[in-house]
């Protein structure tokens, strides 16, 4: 607290004579070389005093200061002669070439070229706001801090976390804790614990559980787009894609999907899974269907799925009967393409050395297995089942009658078998369980 002594000594006429000389010319606070040199270019009233045994100036009304190209502006100030900083109350605004940061209660260190703020702190930079309980701006390095209830609004996205770091020379930033980033346009939400953004490059990605979300309500129903991974990339370069890497999960409608590497094409409607991809979907009679090969090429349409492309060692498995569970129908080729409607299968065509292997029943009865290869194998849909299936070019096939195929099954799976079909409802209770980490 400022002392009354020291109140009365800095009363009557000499307070007088320094109010005059606030209003009328700069002054200069610190002076040292130029480029630490503060001036006072206004305040309405000036009153010298001591707190905690340290020398000071009040300022009331009005007040701006000037240091370099740094300009503050409040209602009140306290100068402390000594340590070299100014208190800050009041409408406290803080100018540094197109940076401009607004707060109720701040503090200046003139020396160290630093600007901290208390309460409701508010930056604009060209195109973006940001808001925060605390921030603290470094002048010399263009880097600013800021923690507690933190938002970044730019013209096409918001995001929320615990820390910010911005670099504005490099425009970089740093955001940890609980990280959300929405997009307004494309109702696009990505989470996580770590993100990292650089403007200039055009590239951003998110780290430590990142999970992304685009929900389209088109049509008068809820569609949504959920993808897991460990890392996730975005380039915002013309052709717009976003990259996830490492234990890569993904659920849309009625489709589950893992593979090592995915690289999904925000403009395009498509998505490229690699690195052991597997595909699961359900048909509207409950069928678990099964898709895995050395690449999955997802095609949408107006964020439906319309057609999948299965390319290199292509397996397609498929349950036959639930009451028979240890029977898959089952396509094997260089190639497969699905092509769907509604989210209903049309049509599926295998090539290139294409097998099918299809378990066959009189009503409900089971009544053998057909296999069957050649150069191409094209079967049609009705209804979610199975209408015709036709073989082209070099054809071979065999029929095994019951009495050899019951409780012997797995004899005659085709090479490249590898049935988890049941792993496709685990994984999405994951994703949609799945919580951003605290």
């Amino acid at each position: 607290m400022i002392s009354q002594s020291a109140r009365f000594r800095a009363g009557g006429v000499a307070a007088l004579l320094l109010v005059v000389t606030a209003l009328l010319t700069p002054s200069r606070l610190f002076a040292q070389d130029d480029d630490k040199v503060v001036i006072l270019n206004h305040a309405d009233s000036l009153v010298g005093g001591e707190i905690n045994g340290e020398r000071v100036k009040e300022l009331y009304g009005n007040v701006q200061f000037t240091q370099g190209k740094v300009t503050l502006r409040c209602r009140k100030a306290v100068q402390f002669l000594t340590s070299k900083k100014i208190g800050l109350e009041g409408d406290v605004e803080v100018l540094d070439s197109a940076t401009r940061m607004v707060t109720m209660r701040g503090m200046y260190y003139s020396d160290d070229r630093i600007a901290e703020a208390f309460d409701r702190v508010m930056v604009e930079d060209a195109n973006t706001t940001l808001k925060a309980d605390y921030g603290k701006y470094f002048v010399r390095e263009k880097r600013a801090y800021f923690k507690t209830n933190v938002s970044v609004e730019d013209t096409g996205s918001v995001m929320t976390c615990d820390e910010l770091t911005y670099y504005r020379d490099l425009q970089k930033s740093i955001a940890t804790g609980k990280v959300v980033i929405m997009n307004h346009a494309r109702t696009m939400t990505i989470t996580g614990a770590h993100f990292e953004n650089y403007r200039k490059e055009h590239y951003s990605r998110m780290t430590e559980r990142p999970k992304f979300v685009e929900v389209d309500t088109a049509g008068g129903h809820k569609d949504t787009l959920t993808v897991l991974s460990r890392i996730m990339e975005s380039y915002q370069d013309p052709d717009e894609r976003l990259i996830a890497t490492d234990s890569v999960r993904i659920i849309h409608s009625e489709m589950q999907g893992q593979s090592g590497y995915a690289v999904f094409f925000t403009k395009l409607d498509s998505i490229i899974l690699r690195q052991s991809p597997m595909i699961w979907y359900t048909t509207d009679s409950g069928q678990q269907n099964q898709l895995s090969g050395d690449s999955v090429f997802l095609h949408l349409v107006k964020r439906k799925l319309d057609r999948i492309d299965v390319r290199g060692h292509a397996v397609a498995l498929a349950e036959a009967d639930s009451l028979y569970p240890g029977r898959y129908n089952q396509m094997t080729g260089q190639e497969i393409v699905m092509y769907f409607r509604e989210n209903k299968i049309l049509r599926i065509d295998v090539n290139v050395t294409a097998t099918s292997l299809y378990y066959l029943f009189d009503g409900r009865k089971p009544n053998g297995l057909n296999k069957t290869s050649g150069d191409q194998v094209r079967i049609t849909f009705l209804n979610g089942k199975i209408d015709k299936l036709k073989v082209m070019n070099s054809v071979e096939g065999q029929y095994y009658p019951e009495r050899l195929v019951a409780h012997r099954e797995t004899e005659y799976n085709l090479p490249g078998f590898n049935w988890k079909g049941r792993q496709g409802k685990t994984q999405q209770a994951e994703v949609q369980g799945r919580a951003v980490p605290k």
